[in-house]
């Protein structure tokens, strides 16, 4: 093909020459430019994280959306949360705080009177409601299993963007959820069996949320695992009202501050009363978690 014009080229400059050399080398340069542009390449929507403005072709299925991610931080008042290191109570006490850990879902920003959600959805087995039967249901992939790490939290793909009035999200999983078969979940997903799983069995399901503790520091001492089950938590919501700003093909991240002073807040560690424990845990919940941008 480049042979073909180079020739046309060559002859459509002797002929043009000798008659109107200007307008033949004006003609000629356009010619060639024309026949050397290639279309660019490109995300060309612009509400992507890799939109690119230079594009003059939409590339196939290679546009990046925007993420609504979770930057979460953990503390003990005005300490920042380590693993299994001691801390003290208002009460004078003294304990070990060896993890805390909790599911995450159900996500819904408002805007004007509208709910936005992730758009991601995962197929999973799950038990049948009733009987020993498995299905595979369709869910929102929006399941997150908070623990000490990572800081920065995938929730899943969101691209509506704008200004959010509120920000309400499930401690815990709904009843749906709850039958999920973990084994079977894809590998590195938060509802997958793993090393630290809040699955307790088929008929306990996942545990919402759980604190394992050491009443004092002595070494000998056992610690105590304090799971939150549906039952302790049925239907818990956290909500926050402000302003969240999600800006065109940028990632959306909220900020999740967790204070377990404030969640443990009240808890005398010399009686050794589990259930008293966790009573305490849920009252004190709402005001441990809070979330801002």
């Amino acid at each position: 093909m480049l042979k073909q014009l180079s020739s046309f080229v060559v002859k459509f400059v002797v002929v043009c020459g000798k008659k109107r050399p200007q307008v033949c080398l004006c003609l000629c340069m356009m010619l060639c430019l024309t026949a050397c542009f290639e279309p660019q390449e490109g995300c060309t929507d612009i509400s992507a994280t890799n939109f690119d403005a230079s594009a003059d072709k939409n590339c196939d299925d290679c546009c990046v959306f925007p993420k609504l991610q979770l930057e979460i931080t953990q503390r003990y008042d005005t300490l920042t949360f380590l693993e299994n290191r001691p801390y003290e109570n208002s009460g004078g006490q003294w304990f070990i705080l060896k993890s805390v850990s909790f599911y995450l879902s159900d996500f819904q920003l408002f805007q004007n009177g509208d709910t936005a959600f992730v758009s991601d959805t995962v197929g999973l087995r799950s038990f049948a409601p009733t009987g020993s039967d498995t299905l595979r249901e369709i869910f929102t992939d929006d399941f997150v299993l908070v623990r000490r790490t990572p800081l920065l939290n995938e929730v899943g793909t969101f691209r509506n963007d704008g200004v959010f009035e509120k920000v309400r999200f499930r401690v815990g999983l709904d009843a749906d959820a709850q039958r999920v078969i973990p084994r079977l979940a894809p590998t590195g997903h938060p509802l997958r069996i793993q090393s630290d799983s809040l699955w307790h069995g088929r008929a306990a399901g996942f545990v919402f949320a759980q604190v394992i503790v050491a009443r004092d520091t002595l070494t000998g001492t056992r610690p105590d695992t304090l799971a939150l089950t549906q039952a302790d938590l049925p239907g818990f919501f956290v909500e926050a009202n402000g302003s969240f700003v999600h800006e065109t093909g940028y990632n959306f991240t909220l900020k999740l501050t967790a204070d377990h002073k404030k969640l443990l807040e009240g808890i005398d560690w010399t009686t050794g009363d589990i259930s008293a424990w966790k009573t305490r845990i849920v009252a004190n919940m709402s005001g441990a978690l809070s979330v801002s941008q």
